[in-house]
């Protein structure tokens, strides 16, 4: 079941990256193959065929276009209507001869109209577009990034931007510099300030200055409670939330953290990590039940224990069953009679008795 639910992730990952889509609108997904954008529903549908030069981020349900040096923009249902500058803030576009330049509040004219296309303006810098590239520009008119290399520059986030080159990716800083030169398949920020990057089909982790902290060498990297799956060979490991290594691939199944620890299998047998991914107790124990208090049943030959969260068998296995009463103590069954356990694990009552029932 793992195993197929590996393989749908995959297969999904797969399908996803064959067109780099990117969400804009509920149901809607923009997508980039060959050169071109285009948009398609959430079930696949073309709505827009990827024959534009640009496809931007939606506004008030419309996304703009550029395509031959021309700019518009389409609404949810496809269909096209006129594109109009902003008029909000220090920097307004306007369009001349369908161009567009750039004046500032008071109508002083900042750039002269020669892009295809300027986008809306956000901490003080916006998007542009000519000749099928795009660029960034400040609000005062000046270039950051020439629009002459990159196919997509994609929002800043704490000074950082992912940019498109042909199907490559990679990163630049808010004053245009490139911090890693586009050349991985795909690149994700997570928490941390970090990123996910896939290359040759494998992922890894970029940290926050643009060096890779994990090498492209997973099969898949996917988001969870504790941080991040990875998976190879068949095997799960985790990196934190940052993207720090906690432990590679080397478990068939690995549980969220419980009480500070993760309770992992292998061929079968169950052991235990600490909170760094640090081995306890090896994948000895038949099973080890979810911790409550610190404490989690364990099952060895058959026989039931508890453990600690520190590997120490506070009981040895060796009862029938194990019970947790209302008052925090252990029910203990012992072939066919019962008996007490403090939560401590010590024997408050020998199992010498066929019932105990507490009151």
């Amino acid at each position: 079941m793992k195993m197929k639910f590996i393989l749908m992730c995959l297969l999904s990952i797969a399908c996803v990256f064959g067109i780099n889509a990117q969400k804009t609108e509920k149901g809607w997904a923009r997508v980039y193959v060959n050169g071109k954008f285009g948009i398609i529903t959430k079930s696949g549908v073309e709505i827009v065929k990827p024959n534009y030069d640009l496809i931007g981020s939606p506004n008030n349900k419309l996304v703009p276009v550029v395509n031959n040096g021309e700019a518009f923009s389409l609404n949810e249902n496809g269909q096209r209507v006129p594109s109009t500058p902003d008029t909000k803030g220090k920097a307004i576009p306007y369009i001349e001869i369908n161009k567009w330049g750039l004046k500032d509040n008071k109508g002083a004219i900042l750039v002269d109209p020669k892009y295809d296309y300027i986008g809306k303006f956000n901490d003080g810098k916006a998007s542009v577009f000519l000749n099928g590239k795009a660029g960034l520009i400040s609000d005062i008119g000046k270039e950051i990034i020439p629009p002459t290399v990159y196919n997509l520059i994609y929002d800043f986030d704490k000074g950082k931007a992912i940019v498109l080159q042909d199907t490559l990716f990679g990163l630049v800083d808010d004053k245009g510099v490139e911090i890693i030169s586009p050349r991985y398949h795909r690149i994700q920020s997570i928490k941390g300030n970090n990123y996910l990057i896939m290359q040759g089909g494998f992922w890894g982790v970029l940290n926050s200055n643009g060096h890779e902290s994990v090498a492209p060498k997973y099969s898949a990297i996917f988001p969870c409670k504790d941080g991040y799956q990875t998976f190879l060979d068949g095997k799960i490991g985790m990196l934190s939330n940052d993207g720090t290594l906690m432990f590679d691939p080397a478990y068939d199944e690995v549980g969220s953290k419980d009480n500070n620890v993760f309770i992992v299998v292998l061929d079968g047998r169950y052991g235990l990590l600490n909170k760094n991914g640090k081995q306890i107790i090896p994948p000895t124990y038949q099973y080890i039940n979810k911790f409550d208090g610190g404490r989690a049943f364990i099952l060895r030959d058959n026989l039931w224990g508890i453990l600690d969260t520190e590997g120490k068998e506070i009981v040895a296995p060796q009862y029938n069953s194990i019970e947790v009463t209302k008052d925090n103590c252990y029910k203990v069954y012992k072939d066919d009679m019962q008996g007490i356990l403090s939560k401590d694990g010590k024997i408050l009552v020998q199992p010498i008795y066929h019932d105990i029932s507490i009151f």
